[in-house]
């Protein structure tokens, strides 16, 4: 309330906040923003004045900011977990990520948004990770329509729980390069990976809201470790990471070492 009154800004997240505010008051229409990539317009939300729904627009604006740091911070610190385990398993191509590093940062002392947002064997390196490391078993929507599903008699109705099992999906042939290895160029594009196979962070409206905090802090994570130390498998570290489908943690410990660069 005091920042709408004092109309001050700080540049963090409740001015984007207060901007969501005046454009569901205005009805502002997002047909024509600007998207980043595909995974983002996918994402948009089709114009709603909060107002009309029997939602306080605050609280659901308040609510989904805490959701992102909740979820950003979850995802990042699991994320990390399943990165430093195959930087470890697979020296070459933690090499690959290092020299990238290298030539985008070089010797500069501060890490900065345009740095990281360069830094794209790293980004494939780490939804790489995701992919063969899930920790979600599924995802669980609930039907908004009746729906057919096509070449089938089978009509998913409205209101019914829909459970998408993603191992199946992100493991499939027909979605990546090469399925079943761990190569981060199953996400270049020239590879042709299909887009919405990727499901560590959901697809859709209903993706994860922390996807890109998640993304970027993992990056700050990665260069600021790999800068000064090369990752070694520990002696006890498991070939495969085990996940614990309930606490959606890892199955003991990523043992790793590091060797000062």
């Amino acid at each position: 309330h005091t920042r709408l009154q004092t109309k001050e800004r700080r540049n963090d997240f409740i001015d984007l906040i207060v901007d969501e505010l005046k454009k569901s008051k205005t009805k502002e229409s997002n047909t024509e923003a600007n998207f980043e990539d595909e995974f983002e317009q996918k994402a948009a939300m089709t114009d709603v004045d909060l107002t009309d729904t029997h939602f306080d627009e605050e609280i659901v604006l308040m609510s989904n900011i805490l959701l992102l740091f909740f979820a950003g911070f979850d995802t990042t610190s699991t994320g990390l977990g399943a990165c430093i385990h195959k930087l470890a398993l697979y020296p070459d191509l933690q090499d690959k990520v290092y020299k990238e590093m290298e030539k985008v940062i070089g010797g500069d002392d501060k890490i900065t948004f345009d740095h990281l947002s360069r830094l794209k064997y790293m980004e494939m390196f780490i939804n790489e990770s995701l992919r063969h490391s899930p920790l979600l078993p599924s995802l669980d929507r609930e039907c908004t329509k009746n729906y057919k599903v096509p070449g089938t008699n089978f009509v998913i109705e409205k209101g019914m729980m829909v459970s998408i099992h993603t191992a199946a999906i992100e493991t499939a042939e027909a979605n990546f390069m090469d399925a079943g290895a761990f190569q981060p160029e199953n996400f270049l594009a020239q590879n042709s990976p299909n887009k919405f196979a990727f499901l560590s962070f959901g697809q859709g409206p209903r993706n994860c809201i922390g996807m890109r905090y998640a993304i970027l802090t993992m990056k700050v994570g990665l260069v600021s470790m790999l800068r000064g130390h090369k990752v070694i498998k520990g002696a006890d570290m498991p070939e495969k990471l085990v996940v614990d489908r309930i606490k959606r943690t890892f199955v003991g410990n990523v043992a790793v070492t590091f060797e000062k660069r």
